[in-house]
């Protein structure tokens, strides 16, 4: 089905690259709402729970600085200190001095953190095969290219 028949839009859309932009918009909008779904259950955002991932597979002794994290995970300082500062009060992360820094504070999953993750990866990961089963892996690929290609545009 188009975008246009989705949106049950009256006229057609006007011109490819915009129906392109709008089709991966409305796609990214459709993914957080599955993500919602699937990790509401589980007591997690997708922030969240893309902090425990970032934790688990992107950093060095499953630990990393607050800047870093932000960084990873394109949100501002102000919004990672209240990220992690949820996720400390619910016992998932805990907050470490740095041993060389004393002013730089490090993040790791703590055994709740691990063991939620563990069960909540289990069913995205499930549900993400689920959903990407009709794509194969070539257009996978086709379609990380092409959107590596869209962001060097911006």
């Amino acid at each position: 089905m188009s975008l246009k028949e989705e949106l049950r839009f009256s006229h057609p859309i006007k011109g490819r690259a915009h129906e392109a932009v709008l089709n991966i918009i409305y796609t990214g909008k459709l993914l957080d709402k599955e993500a919602y779904r699937i990790l509401r259950p589980h007591g997690l955002t997708d922030s969240q729970f893309n902090v425990m991932m970032l934790l688990k597979y992107q950093t060095e002794y499953g630990e990393s600085d607050q800047t870093r994290l932000g960084d990873m995970l394109l949100v501002n300082r102000s919004n990672m200190t209240g990220l992690v500062d949820r996720m400390e009060q619910a016992g998932w992360v805990e907050r470490v001095a740095d041993a060389n820094d004393r002013r730089v504070n490090r993040v790791r999953l703590t055994k709740a953190g691990n063991a939620l993750l563990e069960t909540a990866e289990v069913v995205y990961n499930e549900s993400i095969e689920k959903i990407m089963q009709q794509i194969s892996d070539e257009d996978a690929k086709r379609i990380c290219r092409l959107l590596e290609r869209v962001r060097k545009g911006l």
